[in-house]
């Protein structure tokens, strides 16, 4: 009987250390595989980006030809009673 229970105690503080250096082995893996993850995911973000500025630049426009770029802003909508107000005096021309 007590060769038992000491047999669980064992088995459980192996099981405790495997958990342990799984957790500090993935641990120290992240530290080295994560920033160049991170960094080669920026690189390709900032490639995407200049390669579409590239594209907008080498678009051939000749002279004359028309060119519409659409805008999603609306104009503003003003009311009748809005607008500037002008203050005045009345100049009498009596000589």
């Amino acid at each position: 009987m007590i060769l038992f229970i000491i047999l669980n105690i064992v088995s459980f503080f192996r099981i405790i250390v495997i958990i342990l250096v799984i957790y500090y082995g993935f641990k120290m893996l992240m530290r080295f595989i994560a920033p160049k993850v991170v960094e080669k995911a920026a690189n390709k973000l900032f490639q995407e980006m200049k390669d579409r500025e590239e594209s907008k630049d080498h678009r051939t426009v000749r002279k004359g030809d028309i060119t519409i770029d659409y805008s999603d802003k609306k104009p503003k909508q003003y009311k009748r009673a809005e607008g500037d107000y002008i203050e005045f005096e009345e100049i009498d021309d009596k000589k």
